[in-house]
């Protein structure tokens, strides 16, 4: 009657016991070991850069290094498998596949799944590996830990997470963009979408603006960073206009693109589009580094997809074209590229700026006689006109010549870049402004004037101009950037310069000419005027300079010129530097 009670307590003790014993192999088995984050990062500095770099003795040192710290049981079972095939793929980049072989058995026997690594694999490293699967016996019962974050779910885990769901491509060909979409719900008013990525073997992450896509938003990563076979890593961060952020996946915990030689499923591409062009390699690879083939030819389009920044058609891949600052399907008219497009600067540049006026004054005789169109003569520090009947004496009524200020004026510029020309680009502009100085105003003008409308034209001042900068665009940051130029225009210019005449007229009021006043030489009664006299030039000019621009910020610089306007139809030639803000986009 007692033995069945017994029995049955006999029983669980047992299951308890065989329980209890599975569940500390459990925990032995699955728990990450204390060494592991410190391996693995001597892992991906011995793989992504020692490797790639075709320095295979210090991949394998740092390898081996991981190895030691992991001791006996200081690492994982998953871990020591990953750095046993580590190593064996660096004695097989060596031809060292004897090595490799061991290598693959140790990590056999650590971790019965462990298998190559897809991208670096090569045939004789797969043979290498099956050999070693038959001879390969596992140190340890089989387990299955869970993914490590240093591995970012590529080992079985479930995909990255973050606020917002997203599913990736399954795969991409070497040397092809890789297009990244994703759709955010309607609760979210998104202000920016940045892609972070990192190509397989780099050290940093890049960052690429994400365009409005149908429902979504969607980038290409460029061919530039897709040469070779590998994952690239990355993930989302949109911005809603509250300015919180929102991420699909993590920079710890990345999505993960596999970059192959050939696809077994469809090409993929963004909703609505094409499916990316493959580019031709840039560069040639090192020899025997797996997922490498050499190109001969260069591509002469840019390695940029839709939807990266750009400012000229050559930076895009063949097929797209840089459209309002983006590369974008279509084509140019005339072709494919359509005409040669101009510098990687801005091209649209506005701006203000004040000059300054020098006129060249012509000597000349009987200046204030009024049968000079050239000349028009006040009396000084007013408006009015000298109308008198100057006496022809020695050393009156004529000037020398010389530089003399004539003013000057603001005006508003707007310069458009248009092409590419040589080593400089070539653009056209124009001027339009207010002239303020030069003769006073007068509603009156001398019986014998013979151009009447010089006096009552007004001050303003247009120019048309084409110009050439001499290295690169004109504007660019950071960058002084000369120029010439040659313009056409419509303006007036005067200078003053003081003159005496003897008036043999009398003004209203004054008293009459003392005949014993000796101030003016000769018989004649008259009386000396001291009056200032305009040279006026005009109305037409062409113009002749050259400048320089300084762009101190992307869309902001200035603008410093000195030009020669040689007055038409009256003749005269005047020197006007300037200065300016300038402003580009």
């Amino acid at each position: 009657m007692y033995l069945r009670p017994f029995g049955s307590f006999a029983a669980f003790a047992l299951s308890a016991v065989i329980m209890g014993g599975l569940c500390s192999y459990s925990d032995t088995a699955f728990a990450a070991g204390e060494k592991d984050k410190e391996a693995l990062k001597l892992h991906d500095q011995a793989m992504d850069e020692d490797y790639l770099a075709v320095e295979f003795d210090k991949a394998e040192k740092k390898l081996k290094d991981a190895l030691k710290k992991c001791g006996d049981d200081g690492c994982s079972p998953k871990v020591l498998g990953k750095l046993h095939v580590a190593l064996g793929t660096v004695y097989g980049g060596s031809s060292k596949l004897d090595k490799a072989k061991e290598e693959f058995i140790e990590a056999l026997k650590a971790d019965p799944s462990a298998t190559l690594i897809e991208s670096l694999t090569t045939p004789e490293l797969t043979k290498a590996f099956e050999e070693a699967k038959k001879q390969a016996k596992p140190s340890k019962p089989p387990s299955k830990p869970p993914p490590s974050s240093e591995d970012g779910g590529e080992d079985g885990g479930d995909k990255p997470g973050g606020d917002l769901e997203h599913t990736p491509i399954a795969e991409q060909a070497v040397n092809t963009p890789v297009p990244v979409f994703i759709e955010v719900g309607e609760d979210v008013t998104v202000a920016k979408a940045t892609l972070r990525y990192k190509p397989f073997g780099a050290s940093k992450w890049i960052s690429l603006e994400m365009q409005r896509v149908g429902k979504g938003w969607g980038a290409e990563i460029p061919c530039a960073d897709v040469t070779t076979t590998g994952d690239i890593k990355y993930y989302i961060v949109v911005t809603d206009d509250g300015g919180e952020q929102l991420k699909a996946g993590s920079q710890k915990d990345p999505y993960r693109v596999p970059i192959k030689r050939d696809l077994e499923g469809d090409e993929p591409s963004l909703p609505g589009k094409k499916p990316p062009k493959q580019c031709k390699a840039k560069e040639d690879c090192p020899p025997g580094l797996p997922g490498c083939e050499k190109k001969d030819d260069q591509e002469k389009r840019g390695e940029k997809g839709w939807g990266a920044t750009c400012e000229a058609d050559q930076e895009c891949q063949a097929g797209l074209i840089c459209q309002n600052g983006q590369c974008e399907e279509g084509k140019r008219e005339g072709g494919d590229n359509g005409p040669e497009p101009a510098g990687k600067g801005k091209k649209n540049i506005i701006g203000i700026g004040g000059q300054l006026d020098l006129m060249l004054i012509n000597s000349a005789e009987n200046v204030c006689s009024g049968d000079n169109d050239t000349y028009y003569c006040f009396y000084p520090g007013g408006t009015d006109r000298f109308f008198g009947d100057p006496i022809s004496a020695q050393g009156t009524n004529g000037i020398q010549g010389g530089f003399a200020p004539a003013g000057g004026r603001v005006f508003a510029s707007y310069d458009r870049e248009l092409a590419k020309i040589g080593s400089g680009t070539f653009g056209a502009g124009l001027r339009f402004g207010i002239a303020f100085g030069g003769h006073p105003s007068s509603d009156q003008a001398p019986p014998n004037a013979l151009h009447p409308e010089m006096v009552n034209f007004p001050p303003i001042h247009g120019e048309l101009r084409a110009w050439y900068s001499f290295m690169g665009s004109q504007f660019e940051q950071g960058q002084i950037r000369p120029f010439g130029f040659l313009g056409v225009g419509l303006a007036k210019v005067s200078a003053a310069v003081p003159v005496t005449v003897c008036d043999k007229l009398l003004k209203n009021g004054e008293d009459p000419i003392d005949p014993s006043d000796d101030s003016c030489p000769g018989s004649t009664p008259a009386v000396s005027r001291d009056l200032d006299a305009y040279q006026i030039a005009g109305l037409n000019f062409v113009s002749l300079g050259a400048g320089a621009t300084y762009a101190f910020t992307p869309n902001f610089g200035v603008t410093a010129e000195i030009k020669a306007m040689f007055m038409l139809t009256t003749f005269a030639v005047v020197i006007a530097p300037s200065v300016g803000p300038v402003f580009a986009f």
